[in-house]
């Protein structure tokens, strides 16, 4: 039997088939992602929100992220509906979106997030749970699906700026809102494959408490919280930064489209930087080079600056998301993979996100936007000593029993 034909009987479905469902699911997820994230900070600006309500708004999410994620892992891994569960968020999390074009009040705003939130928070980790068991398998690199989610991010940021500044800020969530059901029409067409349970952990809390004792595991946890909160907290708040140092709200969707862009290449290429470094210092690399740009950015550039250095986006961001579920993924028992990812993502994504986007609103309230970035830089620096410790300290190359 070929190879090709041994994929295809691994889940009974065509290969080419299902890397496309794969790739077209990433494309209209972080599209809609692309559509709402960047652009919801000059929203709440516009209706009058100060830096600190937008900061609590931002910091919504991050919350509800922390505290739902790992619920919906355990879900996942315990009952194995992996793909049932990312399809009831998806199609209310879509529902969410569209109540915000009739609320304009701070508190039916802080509600309706919440909502959003709740749904919302499972996305990222169950697809990247479904691809990575399914590339795995195949030997198939997860990066060449997850860039994807960027080109789906930056057309998004590009276009839905367009949108707004013709149709207004309504715009952004039926965007939004329409893009997630497209990425359903994709998830139909994704095998749910069952993960093999070796026995060596119960999917549960007693798993997740499990998972926080592998010490590698634990660093990288401390890392993404430092690293993924400021990536997070940057889409933000970067249109405010972008402003204030002169440049347009008409060019944003541009700078969005070639920062988000220069992922795609850095995720394709991310195979030949683990290949020649490791997935550890790969990593390391990223959180570096983002620490140096949020510093970078503290100095007030020009925008022409901010724009020539595009590809720093891809070399840190493009580079850590491409590599940073890989590294879960090897680094936890495979029987807990969805509830490993989830605390991933609630940690950087939810506490990370949460932490930096509260203390950027309070900063920039009372010193201004650029020591916001400042303090991003400072921020991914203290990410970059727990990497420095799994590449080079006690715990270098000592992974669990899987």
């Amino acid at each position: 039997m070929s190879s090709q034909e041994n994929q295809t009987a691994i889940s009974g479905q065509n290969p080419a088939n299902v890397y496309f469902a794969l790739s077209g699911l990433y494309l209209f997820l972080y599209y809609s992602m692309g559509a709402y994230s960047p652009l919801l900070t000059e929203y709440f600006n516009g209706i009058g929100f100060s830096g600190t309500q937008i900061g609590i708004l931002a910091s919504i999410t991050p919350v509800v992220s922390l505290l739902l994620q790992p619920v919906w892992g355990i879900v996942c891994d315990r009952f194995q509906i992996r793909k049932k569960v990312l399809l009831l968020n998806l199609m209310l999390a879509a529902l969410a979106l569209l109540a915000f074009t009739a609320v304009t009040s701070y508190a039916w705003v802080f509600f309706f997030i919440t909502v959003f939130s709740i749904f919302q928070c499972a996305v990222v980790p169950i697809s990247d749970s479904l691809t990575l068991s399914y590339t795995t398998k195949r030997k198939m690199q997860f990066g060449n699906i997850r860039l994807w989610g960027a080109v789906g991010f930056s057309i998004a940021a590009f276009f839905t700026a367009l949108a707004v500044d013709r149709f207004g800020p309504s715009a952004i969530f039926y965007s939004a809102s329409a893009t997630f059901l497209i990425a359903i029409l994709f998830l139909f067409k994704i095998p749910d494959e069952k993960v093999e349970n070796r026995g060596i952990v119960t999917p549960g809390f007693k798993g997740a408490g499990e998972l926080l004792r592998i010490p590698r595991y634990s660093l990288f946890l401390v890392s993404a919280f430092f690293m993924y909160g400021s990536i997070n907290a940057h889409n933000t708040w970067f249109n405010i930064y972008y402003q204030h140092i002169g440049g347009e709200l008409a060019s944003l969707g541009f700078a969005f489209l070639l920062f988000a862009g220069s992922e795609v290449p850095a995720m394709k290429m991310a195979y030949r930087f683990i290949n020649r470094l490791g997935l550890e210092k790969t990593l390391l690399l990223a959180c570096t080079i983002s620490a140096c740009r949020w510093l970078f950015y503290g100095t007030a550039p020009s925008t022409t600056v901010i724009l020539g250095f595009f590809f720093l986006q891809g070399l840190s961001v493009g580079l850590f998301l491409a590599t940073a579920a890989q590294f879960v993924r090897e680094n936890t028992p495979v029987n807990l993979q969805v509830t490993a990812l989830a605390v991933f993502s609630s940690i950087g994504i939810g506490l990370g996100s949460m932490f930096a986007n509260f203390f950027a609103g309070v900063i920039m309230d009372n010193f201004g936007i650029l020591y916001t970035y400042t303090f991003f830089g400072v921020a991914t620096s203290i990410g970059v000593i727990p990497l420095l410790l799994i590449c080079y300290g006690p715990f270098r190359n000592k992974k669990p029993m899987m």
